[in-house]
């Protein structure tokens, strides 16, 4: 268990030991003034008493009927009873009225339910509280972990075509070489600075993405021919069309951006690329049936784990940790991907391959001609 978790779970108990000891603190302090106020309604009617007699003695009423008048302005809540008809002005006895106890019992039910009531509302707001506060406190951590990443990633994704490019140059100044040389090193050099382009469009595009201002262009497309040539285009420089199996439904048409096609097709053949083994085979299938659309790209590389798959195509997240990770990336490919299928309206999932290996798909909604 981590340090802050420990924190965070110690800090939770103490915060419902101590709502729950002052919830019990208050049931006990009511009861304490139940009993009070009980015990002082009924002290009083010997106070009642005392104070009826003197009245009786300094002759303020002369017979009982104005005895329990005097009585009842002065004592309401308690009641005087006649013990004797003969002589009912020194026979009686004062009590608490029934309506008294009843209305001190209502009262201290009433308040008891009431602190009952605000402790169950209070620790389901705690609960609720402590369970956001720890989700984004979790979200936080997530994040943190996060950039750390992209900030090693990037600084290896820029310093090392830098580096090379650099190399490059050197090379031109300081050597004679051939045309031919001369020729692999400018190659280099432009493959290097594609590279680089590439990262600063990324990072752009995430960056739009996140912010809301993307706005995609609609057109009625052949999906068919889109996919051919971007397939082709990726395939060229590196040498990949042993590797690439394709599947695709004839004139395929759908109303889609194709340069959000083009950047959502070329990042997932990259992961598939990156991530499906060095031999292994890029499957690419695109089909309709009842106007729906579905874009199937698969590999066949040891898998994602379910864990994972939760938090794929979130921001700069990557798969293990950047310090041992092999593959480059930044991981803003897969979030890319999610806010244009989203953008698109359309849907994506990841499922396990079989035997081995992950499919992405994509559906897209249904398309009128």
């Amino acid at each position: 268990m981590s340090k802050e978790r420990l924190i965070f779970i110690v800090l939770s108990v103490y915060i419902f030991s101590a709502f729950g000891w002052w919830t019990y603190a208050h049931y006990l302090s009511n009861k304490s003034l139940y009993e009070q106020q009980k015990e002082l309604l009924e002290i009083t009617c010997y106070k009642a008493t005392y104070d009826v007699e003197e009245a009786r003695d300094e002759e303020l009423f002369y017979d009982s009927i104005y005895m329990k008048r005097y009585f009842i302005a002065n004592f309401p809540k308690h009641e005087i009873i006649f013990l004797s008809k003969e002589d009912p002005m020194h026979n009686f006895m004062i009590r608490p009225s029934f309506d008294s106890y009843q209305n001190l019992e209502k009262s201290y039910h009433r308040k008891l339910i009431m602190y009952i009531t605000e402790g169950l509302v209070m620790i389901a707001l705690l609960f609720w509280g402590m369970i956001w506060i720890y989700r984004s406190f979790k979200r936080e951590l997530l994040l943190k972990k996060q950039q750390s990443n992209f900030l090693l990633s990037v600084t290896h994704e820029l310093k090392t075509p830098i580096t090379a490019i650099k190399l490059y140059l050197e090379t031109l100044l300081k050597r004679k070489v051939s045309g031919e040389q001369s020729d692999i090193i400018i190659h280099n050099s432009l493959n290097d600075t594609n590279r680089l382009q590439d990262l600063v469009e990324n990072l752009l595009l995430s960056a739009q993405l996140d912010s809301k201002k993307y706005e995609l262009q609609f057109f009625e497309t052949n999906l068919t021919e889109l996919l051919n040539e971007i397939i082709q285009n990726f395939a060229n420089p590196r040498n990949l069309f042993d590797r690439i199996v394709i599947n695709l439904d004839e004139q395929v048409i759908a109303r889609v951006d194709p340069t959000a096609i083009e950047m959502i097709v070329n990042n997932l053949l990259t992961n598939a690329f990156k991530y499906g083994g060095a031999a292994g085979k890029i499957f690419v299938e695109l089909k309709q049936n009842k106007g729906e659309t579905c874009l199937k790209i698969a590999d066949q590389g040891p898998g994602i784990k379910d864990a994972d798959k939760k938090d794929l195509f979130t921001k700069f997240f990557r798969i293990g940790d950047e310090n041992t990770r092999k593959t480059k990336g930044t991981g803003l490919g897969l979030f890319i991907v999610k806010n244009l299928v989203d953008l698109h309206k359309a849907d994506i999932s990841v499922i396990d391959n079989q035997p081995n290996g992950t499919i992405f798909e994509i559906i897209f909604k249904s398309y009128e001609k």
